[in-house]
């Protein structure tokens, strides 16, 4: 809860920084209403364009988590993340223009099916950029809302647009890729957000790799 006390301190702070430059710049129009019209209006359209970009600067910097030990190469923490492919686990790994993407197994019959009695109104999807150069990880949390249908080719995602910054993790509390996802039954999975998130981010973390947030 502390990140986020510190993530909302930055956004009021730029807002009250904002709503000061106005007013200076309101002022010294000395009272010309046209002025200030156009001040104001400039400022509707110009404080959204900026807000986005200032909210992904602040959350990479706050919601950062260092890696541990000597970093891997890029090509084999991929590859331990997409050997979750080769598991019985109920989440795929998905490559989309050089991202890995970390879903639940909607497209499998046997966790379709439980996916589907499971209630989920919304699919969680993880996905991660890499920075060869900085050895870190961006990842951003996105749900989508989701249709079952009658079967797993039928499935229809939509949104996509909700994206959430996790604040807490627990490295060497939670287990990892091997230990959660290897070990794991079908009857432990209550298919929460955090199983999928946890162990793919202590794995990064782990292997040396820093791990941010980002919404984008």
């Amino acid at each position: 809860m502390k990140k986020f006390g510190l993530v909302f301190l930055a956004i009021f702070l730029y807002i009250v920084l904002w709503f000061g430059i106005v007013g200076v710049a309101i002022a010294a129009t000395g009272g010309d209403e046209e002025a200030g019209l156009v001040i104001a209006l400039g400022t509707l359209i110009i404080f959204p364009i900026t807000l986005f970009p200032f909210m992904q600067f602040v959350a990479k910097r706050i919601f950062h988590f260092p890696g541990q030990g000597s970093p891997i190469s890029e090509e084999a923490l991929r590859a331990e993340i997409l050997n979750i492919n080769n598991l019985d686990a109920p989440v795929m790994i998905q490559e989309k223009n050089g991202r890995l993407i970390a879903t639940w197994k909607y497209v499998d019959a046997r966790w379709w099916e439980l996916l589907a009695k499971a209630g989920l109104k919304q699919v969680y999807e993880l996905h991660m950029k890499f920075d060869q150069e900085k050895k870190a990880v961006t990842m951003i949390d996105i749900n989508k809302s989701v249709s079952w249908r009658a079967g797993p080719d039928k499935v229809r995602l939509r949104g996509g647009f909700f994206r959430g910054v996790s604040s807490t993790y627990e490295i060497g509390k939670q287990w990892g890729i091997k230990e959660n996802f290897e070990l794991g039954k079908i009857y432990d999975y209550k298919f929460s957000s955090g199983e999928i998130k946890y162990p793919i981010m202590n794995t990064i973390l782990r292997n040396g790799w820093d791990v941010r947030f980002g919404l984008w």
